[in-house]
């Protein structure tokens, strides 16, 4: 069975509400929250059925112990991670699985039914004769061979305590098993862009290593807005968060993707002083790309001093 092909029957376990200390918030870990999960396994039943021996399926008492207990006896900051380690635990059991959690309430200050992350995994991986799709995967650089890739994201925010929203925004991002920030630029405060009328915004920039593939990467980002309160009700309006992947790879070796989900490297970053001077800041004058083909990101910065950026907090970049 490829990862694209699943056992015609399933067991499914669904509505499974766990007490659970999960969030990027000090208060959602100290206080915790309902969460409810459902598990499909793709496993075949025929045996099970034909001799009516509990041993020859998937007792389902017990898959429903072990997930409540992977949600009770951990503290992750995404419920990303907490999908991933159930279907980890669910992959010892079955070929194919289907995992969603629901975190029904989650910190937003907007009315919702409900937010839910959903990962499907298999076994087994693509084979040197399948496709794979560049957004899922990690370019093949040296950077990826020794552990992770590096990756450009821009961070910013203008709704509440702007400047404590991103500074947990990081930490989140630094606490993710799969991510670690290597460098962090200074403060820049920003001019509204788009037209929107609202305030000012605070931006800053940060490196990463990751072993995730881009699209992952993405998923992270999104739920750490969601995590802090993003809704995405008005296009360039106001953001209590707003986390852009820039570039997924090195200058050199740099993943190029155009998909409905992700296009990189960003379409929109030549246009943008508050994703470019943070980023000039982090690693010099990199080559980056515009509608004039690679251009030096200092000359291109330089033709956008007509947008209102200062940096307001002093020094040289931090190494985290």
């Amino acid at each position: 069975m490829t990862g694209t092909e699943a056992a015609p029957d399933r067991i499914e376990l669904r509505g499974l509400t766990v007490r659970g200390n999960h969030g990027v918030f000090d208060f959602e870990k100290r206080e915790g929250q309902d969460f409810v999960i459902d598990v499909t396994l793709h496993t075949s039943v025929a045996r099970a059925a034909a001799t009516d021996d509990l041993a020859e399926t998937i007792h389902y008492g017990e898959l429903a112990e072990d997930v409540a207990g992977i949600v009770e006896n951990n503290t992750f900051d995404l419920i990303e991670t907490l999908a991933e380690r159930i279907a980890d635990h669910c992959l010892s059991l079955c070929e194919h699985v289907e995992v969603v959690v629901h975190k029904p309430s989650a910190p937003i200050q907007r009315t919702f039914d409900d937010v839910r992350i959903r990962v499907e995994r298999s076994r087994t991986t693509a084979s040197a004769g399948e496709t794979v799709n560049p957004a899922t995967s990690a370019p093949d650089t040296d950077s990826a061979k020794d552990g992770g890739t590096e990756a450009y994201l821009n961070l910013g925010a203008n709704i509440g305590d702007a400047a404590d929203t991103l500074d947990q925004a990081v930490a989140a991002l630094d606490r993710h098993p799969d991510i670690t920030v290597t460098r962090r630029s200074s403060l820049f405060r920003t001019a509204p862009w788009g037209g929107v009328e609202q305030d000012d915004f605070l931006n800053l920039g940060v490196l990463v290593t990751t072993t995730l593939p881009a699209l992952e990467l993405l998923s992270v980002a999104q739920g750490i807005e969601v995590a802090c309160g993003r809704t995405r009700e008005l296009r360039w309006g106001p953001r209590t968060l707003d986390i852009d992947l820039i570039r997924f790879g090195t200058e050199d070796e740099e993943l190029r993707s155009q998909t409905p989900r992700l296009t990189l490297p960003h379409p929109r970053a030549h246009e943008r002083a508050f994703v470019l001077a943070p980023w000039a800041e982090l690693v010099g004058d990199t080559l980056i790309d515009t509608p004039q083909g690679r251009r030096p990101i200092s000359a291109v910065l330089a033709e956008l001093d007509d947008q209102d950026i200062d940096r307001i907090t002093s020094g040289e970049p931090t190494a985290i």
